[in-house]
């Protein structure tokens, strides 16, 4: 390598001397071939006065058990691939020896952690792409490579997730220049989880669930449709399966050749990184964690609602969007400025009862998923609690029958003949039953 591929010198001589396959790239090995085989080409092609034959070797670890010793037959400690891949994939076995250390240091093998590789990674990637799939109509996500990013009245979460992704093409790109695949990954990793999943998907799950209008619903369909294409190009290298099952699932994207793996590789736009931006959501988002904490402390559900949260990011006071991002994410009615950072937990007999009706919500979106309805799907919800619980079900039936996409709505009163998922809870000290099942369609 690169000599005896191409069996040299007595063939192929122009290829290497003339450097048209001269020096190679890269070469991998083991730690242990240092000598018998980094050492030996290079001693080689000292010898035919040719110099350094490759440009960059990748020295990989051993796998060792996970106490640090050889695997061995004899010791009962020898782990079966063909058990792992069966188990975990081999998208996860790939992902975990990709992102667990560098390529040179050995590898303590813990089944644990290929198991954490998938619940962490892999199937976080794919729920962001089922997010996308149950909620998002094909037609809504067309042609997302002709769109303008730029444009300033965009949502500022689709202008913040579009700079992100471009610095994250970059960044990988530029790692992977390097032969860095470990550090390439891990921004993969830290982009899909941290910002893709539990922000940009978290903060727009009302567009896509209850959309303000259909431009809002386009919009966010087809920002979140270019994030997953584009990731299924930066992915594939990795875990070359689960990159060509979302390609393909997307049919939305103009597929120029049938395979992500036939793709060009995504290019960066400097222009579309906002820094400013970026700096600004970071803000935001540590504001949330300290409001969060404040909550933690005060042992009050996020569901419900505050009256009021005080900041001390003046910046802010020009920003109605990001100010909205922390009052959805903390449930807070107002934000205030002031010096001090602080929470106000007093709440109101009209706060505790938008809690209790986000609760009774939360439930019956619960007991949806437990029955297996789509969103499409229109429920006839039966409750009972209360005297008094059941007045502020009355009394907010329109919201309940809105947000829940309910056909039919009975308080108190049970239908002869129900039938469906049933379960009883506690809201506010309370029992609640509830009762749902599929509405006929008409």
């Amino acid at each position: 390598m690169p000599f005896a591929q191409y069996h040299y010198p007595f063939k192929n001589k122009k290829l290497i001397d003339k450097d048209k396959q001269f020096p190679a790239d890269f070469i991998s090995e083991g730690v242990d071939q240092t000598r018998g085989w980094f050492y030996t080409l290079l001693a080689i092609s000292t010898l035919l006065g040719r110099g350094e034959p490759y440009e960059n070797v990748i020295s990989l670890g051993h796998v060792l058990d996970e106490k640090g010793e050889k695997m061995s037959k004899s010791k009962g400690n020898v782990v079966d691939p063909w058990y792992i891949v069966e188990k975990y994939g081999a998208d996860t076995t790939r992902w975990y020896f990709f992102t667990i250390n560098q390529p040179g240091d050995s590898k303590l093998f813990s089944e644990k952690d290929v198991e954490n590789c998938l619940k962490k990674f892999i199937l976080t990637l794919w729920h962001c792409f089922s997010f996308f799939a149950t909620y998002t109509p094909i037609i809504q996500f067309q042609r997302p490579s002709k769109f303008d990013y730029r444009f300033k009245k965009r949502d500022v979460l689709d202008r913040w997730i579009i700079s992100k992704l471009n610095g994250l093409i970059l960044d990988v790109t530029g790692f992977l220049d390097k032969y860095d695949v470990v550090n390439a990954a891990r921004l993969i990793e830290k982009f899909v989880i941290d910002e893709l999943s539990l922000w940009y998907i978290r903060r727009s799950r009302k567009r896509f669930q209850r959309p303000r209008n259909e431009k809002d619903l386009k919009e966010a369909s087809e920002t979140l449709g270019f994030v997953l294409s584009t990731l299924s190009k930066l992915t594939a290298p990795f875990i070359p399966f689960l990159s060509e099952e979302i390609y393909q699932r997307l049919r939305g994207v103009e597929l120029k050749s049938g395979s992500v793996h036939l793709e060009d590789w995504p290019k960066g736009n400097k222009s579309l990184i906002d820094k400013e931006m970026n700096k600004k959501m970071e803000k935001v988002r540590e504001i949330v964690t300290l409001a969060l904490a404040k909550r933690a402390q005060s042992k009050i559900k996020i569901r419900q609602p505050l009256p009021e949260l005080k900041i001390t990011s003046q910046e802010f006071k020009k920003e109605p969007d990001l100010l909205d991002l922390i009052k959805e994410e903390i449930n807070v009615k107002k934000i205030t400025f002031g010096k001090t950072f602080r929470l106000y937990t007093r709440i109101t007999p009209e706060l505790k009862e938008e809690g209790i009706i986000r609760e009774v919500i939360r439930n019956l979106q619960e007991m949806r998923k437990e029955a297996g309805y789509k969103p499409k799907h229109q429920i006839v919800v039966w409750v009972s609690g209360a005297k008094n619980l059941n007045e502020i079900l009355v009394k907010n039936k329109e919201i309940i029958v809105r947000e829940g996409k309910i056909k039919d709505l009975w308080i108190q009163r049970k239908p002869k003949k129900f039938f469906g998922i049933e379960k009883e809870t506690e809201i506010d000290g309370q029992k609640l039953y509830l009762s749902i099942k599929k509405a006929k369609s008409v």
